[in-house]
C-alpha cells in the first residue's frame, strides 16, 4: 500500500504547498490546518524533502488509533511494534528494532489529555514495553539527537504516529548562517516569490533586503536550485541500510537529487539595497553560500532613493515589523508611491506585518494572502504595477 504522507507548513501557506506538490506529479493533495496530506512512496519522500519550498516537515503517517485516555494510548503504541505491519516494505521490527534511538514530540487538541509531556512519555512507554517482549531488549531515547523523531498528534481523542524523515526544519536551508534583525523564515521567503506566480523574467529586487533571504529564494527558483541543496542531514539517512525498502537507499537519494528542476530565469540578477552596511555584508554571505554570488549586486542605500534597473522585473520587500516603515502608518502610502512611479510594469510582493498588515500602501493587491511570520499576523499582498 502507498505511504499516507503529511508535509507540513506555516498557517496560510497550505495552498502554495499543495501546488508545489502538484507540480511534482502528486495526485489530489488534502489541504488542512497547516499541513497538506498525500499518498506516495519512499522515492516521493525523498524527493519531497529536497525540492519542498514551503513545507517545514516530511511525515509518514505510522498508525492512527482510539486514544481516549492514557492506558489506550499506550497499548496502541505497542500494537504498533508488537504487529506486522510495514509501511511500503519497511517492516516495523526494522523501524523499531532496539538498535535505534528515538525521541517522542507530542501535541494535543480538543482531547481528554492535553499534557504533552505526559502524552509523550505514555506513547514510549507502549513503544518500549513492546520492544522489552519482541527483542528482549529497548531502544534508548535520545532527545537531541535520535535515529527516530516521532510525533505524536492527539485530536478529539484519536492519535496519530508520524515518523518525522526530514530530521532538522525544512527551514534549514544551510546558507542563511548571518542574520541581521527579525530574519525572514526560508519557507515565508519562498512563499513570497510562489505567490507572485513569477515567469522568471527580468531582474529581481529587494529594496529593504537585510540579510537577502527573499533574494536568495527568488533566485533558487529562477535557476531550479533544490531548497535542499545546502543542507547538511537528513532523517531519512537514518533508515539507510538494514531493513531498508527499495527507494529508500543512498541510490535512490542520488538519483533525487539528480532530477531536472524548471529554470525559468536561468539570466536572474538579484538586486538587494539596505541602510545598513552590516545588513549587506550578511547578505553578501548568505547569498554566496547559496551560490548566488555572483547573480547579487548589493549596496548601501536608501529604499526611496535607490533607483531600479531597468525592467520590469519581481520586486520583493518585507517591511521591518516595528521599524523605520511599519511603525508608521504614513510610510505605507509613501511605499505605495515609490512602487507606482519607479516599478511601473513590474510584479511586486510586499510581506506586511503591523497593525494596519498594509492597508494603506494605496494600491488594490491581485493577491491577499494571510500568513503567520513566527507568532505574528501578516499578509503577502502581490501588487501588479501599472
Amino acid at each position: 500500500m502507498p505511504l499516507r504522507l503529511v508535509a507540513t507548513c506555516a498557517l496560510g501557506l497550505e495552498d502554495l504547498l499543495a501546488a508545489e506538490l502538484a507540480a511534482l506529479g502528486v495526485a489530489a493533495p488534502e489541504t488542512t490546518r497547516g499541513a497538506v496530506a498525500f499518498s506516495g512512496d519512499w522515492t516521493s519522500v525523498l524527493r519531497a524533502n529536497w525540492r519542498l519550498r514551503t513545507a517545514n516537515r516530511l511525515l509518514v503517517e505510522l498508525a492512527s488509533w482510539e486514544a481516549p485516555d492514557d492506558d489506550a494510548l499506550a497499548a496502541g503504541a505497542e500494537r504498533i511494534v508488537a504487529g506486522r505491519r510495514e509501511w511500503d516494505g519497511l517492516a516495523a521490527a526494522d523501524l523499531f528494532h532496539p538498535r535505534r534511538s528515538f525521541a517522542v514530540h507530542a501535541t494535543s487538541s480538543a482531547s481528554a489529555l492535553r499534557d504533552s509531556r505526559w502524552i509523550a512519555l505514555r506513547v514510549k512507554d507502549g513503544l518500549v514495553d513492546a520492544q522489552r517482549r519482541r527483542f528482549g531488549e529497548r531502544a534508548s531515547v535520545e532527545r537531541r539527537d535520535p535515529d527516530l523523531r516521532l510525533r505524536v498528534w492527539l485530536h478529539r481523542d484519536r492519535a496519530t504516529l508520524l515518523l518525522d524523515t526530514s530530521g532538522e526544519s525544512l527551514d534549514h536551508r544551510g546558507y542563511r548562517l548571518e542574520r541581521t534583525a527579525a530574519p525572514l523564515r526560508e519557507q515565508l521567503a519562498a512563499a513570497c516569490v510562489l505567490a507572485a506566480g513569477w515567469d522568471g523574467a527580468g531582474p529581481v529586487v529587494d529594496p529593504m533586503c537585510g540579510s537577502g533571504t527573499l533574494l536568495a529564494e527568488a533566485g533558487a527558483v529562477a535557476l531550479g536550485l533544490a531548497p535542499g541543496r545546502g543542507r547538511a542531514g537528513w532523517g531519512f539517512e537514518r533508515l539507510f541500510g538494514r531493513g531498508a525498502p527499495p527507494g529508500l537507499d543512498r541510490a535512490a537519494w542520488d538519483e533525487v537529487r539528480r532530477e531536472p528542476i524548471p529554470a525559468p530565469g536561468p539570466d536572474v540578477v538579484l538586486h538587494g539595497v539596505d541602510r545598513s552596511p552590516d545588513a549587506i555584508a550578511a547578505a553578501a554571505g548568505n547569498l554566496g553560500r547559496a551560490g548566488l554570488g555572483d547573480r547579487a549586486r548589493l549596496e548601501v542605500g536608501d529604499a526611496f532613493a535607490w533607483e531600479p534597473p531597468p525592467g520590469p522585473g519581481l520586486l520583493l520587500v518585507n517591511p521591518p515589523h516595528g521599524g523605520r516603515l511599519a511603525a508608521d502608518a504614513e510610510q505605507w502610502p509613501r511605499l505605495g508611491d515609490l512602487l507606482k512611479r519607479r516599478y511601473a510594469g513590474w510584479t511586486a510582493v510586499v510581506l506586511a506585518g503591523g497593525p494596519d498588515l498594509g492597508k494603506h500602501v494605496g494600491l488594490r493587491p491581485r493577491r491577499r494572502l494571510p500568513v503567520r511570520n513566527g507568532p505574528l499576523d501578516a499578509r503577502i499582498l502581490v501588487f501588479d504595477l501599472y
